[in-house]
């Protein structure tokens, strides 16, 4: 099983995020995610929850944005004849 630091890491990569941006977008210092990221610090609730609650805001953004792509290769978005 994966260490939870390398998968907040993981998704935040994913996400597109760098870890300055992705640290201010949850109001901590990049310093403090790296050390999350590296299992070296044990954030509190709130913290995780805002990690958590960044993290899902992304890949609901990633998804709709898939969607959108797959629906203009699909030919969807010309209008009815």
């Amino acid at each position: 099983m994966k260490a939870q630091g390398e998968q907040i890491r993981r998704n935040r990569e994913v996400s597109g995020r760098g870890l300055t941006e992705f640290a201010q977008r949850i109001g901590i210092s990049p310093s403090y995610l790296s050390r999350i990221e590296r299992d070296q610090a044990n954030p509190s609730p709130g913290v995780m929850r805002r990690i958590a609650e960044e993290l899902r805001k992304e890949r609901r953004a990633r998804e709709a944005i898939a969607e959108i792509t797959d629906t203009e290769r699909d030919g969807d978005d010309q209008p009815p004849e």
